[in-house]
């Protein structure tokens, strides 16, 4: 293992234990038997290794979306099992948690950073997909901008706001049928 993977395990182990607040650079170069000189070969700051823990994590959550948008499914089946990977995968990451928690109300800079790039990637992503979809005519002509915002605040709510505890099949099979049909119990 180089250096830079020593001090990149060291920092994501300290701070999925600690969350960013409580971890020094000290911290990181004793856990990784470096000096702090050496982090700074590496990263300008804390603040740039949480960036780079951001962009990993975005990159990980569009493998995950590109992946299951490489299969020949209907649209309904790929939104559902992309709502169910994701839902799968924040249960695999403390990361993206402990950042979300400490950036609760407060305004520094990485937070608001990261917070930026996350929403702005996924919201992307999302856009693309109903983009396609609609092209694809699986999904009727809607404004992909407000349905992007939608779909995303529903995903970060359940993701990081619902307390109750999750059965993820059923939450994502709900959530797509909700998307599907609506909630009204009469026609148009």
């Amino acid at each position: 293992m180089t250096k830079k993977q020593e001090v990149i395990a060291a920092a994501r182990e300290l701070f999925q234990t600690y969350g960013y607040k409580k971890v020094s650079m000290d911290e990181i170069a004793k856990k990784s038997g470096v000096t702090k000189k050496t982090i700074y070969t590496y990263f300008e700051d804390k603040d740039d290794l949480i960036r780079y823990f951001l962009l990993e994590e975005v990159k990980k959550m569009k493998e995950i979306v590109s992946k299951i948008n490489k299969q020949n499914l209907p649209f309904d089946v790929k939104a559902h099992q992309i709502i169910y990977s994701l839902l799968e995968y924040r249960k695999q990451t403390k990361l993206l948690e402990f950042f979300n928690n400490e950036s609760k109300g407060i305004s520094f800079g990485i937070a608001n950073e990261g917070s930026k790039l996350l929403y702005h990637t996924i919201l992307s992503e999302i856009k693309k997909l109903l983009k396609k979809a609609i092209k694809d005519g699986d999904i009727r002509n809607c404004d992909t901008d407000i349905t992007a915002f939608i779909v995303y605040k529903v995903y970060v709510a359940l993701m990081f706001e619902y307390e109750r505890p999750i059965n993820k099949p059923e939450l994502a099979d709900h959530l797509i049928q909700f998307l599907k049909t609506g909630i009204f119990s009469y026609e148009e």
